[in-house]
């Protein structure tokens, strides 16, 4: 388990003052397309578009927000963010984004998503609680009738369960991270994902395992007749010639004291630390403030990285 490097932040981090940054400079926003693969082949079958924050954690920043009223003004301005990244990528597959019941019938979204919609999926997680399934079912009506295609995300641990199934009907349906990360040690993940793999073919819809890092646990994913998978999994060659790729930027590049990059979070110590600390940086505090002026180079996992030598 390689080392992980964490930025924390003081408890009396000003929250308002970092949602209100936000908002007001979204181009901050780091934005990170996760392929989703085919399991039985090299087809690329769509992307999942998620946003970072360079200085804090999404899961905390969007809880503030909600605190401060603003999480409905945050997400609509991610997924802006994400719409705009995603124009600028040559793809025919779809983009991936997470809604939240709450807004998906709003007429903001409506009139977001429609220049989109045939270019769409819209994630809907289980985790969120929604009260009557079939009025989420009525929200998402307009947006299906455009084109965009509906996934049950986090299937198999959230709250809806079998009732949004009935009541979405998607087309995509996305096996919670913490059952197939569970495939190689638990039985009963084992089972659970097999039986959601049969009953979302027996209706029509494709599934998709989240978070795969083995390769023992895609071939189980391919066993279990899953559709497409998506995680941090990536051949040997591949991590080194990203690793490499760092270096070289390094070397041809040498960042002075008051430039270098962001983290935020990293489990490789060496690249994290090795790399960065020997070029003047000496303290994770240091790490986490520091910006580039030339190069972008941030992740939030090692595996996940962004903008690698990206010049600005």
């Amino acid at each position: 388990m390689p080392e992980q490097i964490e930025v924390t932040l003081a408890r009396d981090w000003d929250w308002e003052f970092e949602v209100r940054r936000t908002l007001a400079a979204p181009h901050e926003l780091t934005t990170v397309l996760e392929p989703v693969n085919s399991c039985h082949s090299a087809q690329l079958m769509a992307i999942e578009g998620l946003t970072r924050s360079p200085r804090v954690g999404s899961k905390e920043l969007f809880a503030r927000a909600s605190a401060l009223g603003l999480d409905v003004t945050l997400e609509l301005c991610t997924l802006n963010r994400l719409l705009q990244r995603f124009a600028a990528e040559e793809t025919e597959v779809r983009l991936s984004v997470n809604v939240s019941p709450s807004i998906v019938g709003s007429t903001a979204v409506q009139d977001l998503f429609a220049p989109w919609c045939d270019r769409l999926i819209i994630e809907i997680s289980e985790e969120n609680i929604v009260r009557d399934p079939r009025v989420l079912a009525e929200a998402v009506a307009p947006l299906r009738a455009e084109g965009a295609e509906i996934a049950l995300d986090n299937a198999g641990v959230g709250y809806g369960g079998l009732s949004m199934l009935v009541a979405l009907e998607p087309e995509w349906v996305k096996i919670d991270r913490r059952l197939v990360g569970t495939t190689l040690t638990s039985g009963t993940s084992r089972s659970i994902v097999r039986n959601l793999s049969t009953m979302t073919h027996r209706i029509g819809s494709r599934v998709i395992g989240v978070g795969v890092e083995e390769e023992a646990q895609l071939e189980f994913l391919i066993d279990s007749d899953v559709d497409c998978w998506q995680g941090y999994l990536e051949q040997p060659f591949a991590i080194h010639r990203r690793a490499g790729a760092i270096a070289a930027t390094l070397r041809e590049h040498p960042i002075p004291p008051t430039a270098s990059f962001v983290i935020q979070l990293a489990d490789s110590a060496s690249l994290a630390v090795g790399q960065w600390i020997r070029r003047g940086v000496t303290s994770l505090d240091d790490v986490a403030r520091v910006t580039d002026g030339c190069y972008e180079v941030g992740w939030v996992k090692f595996r996940d990285l962004v903008g690698v030598a990206r010049s600005n």
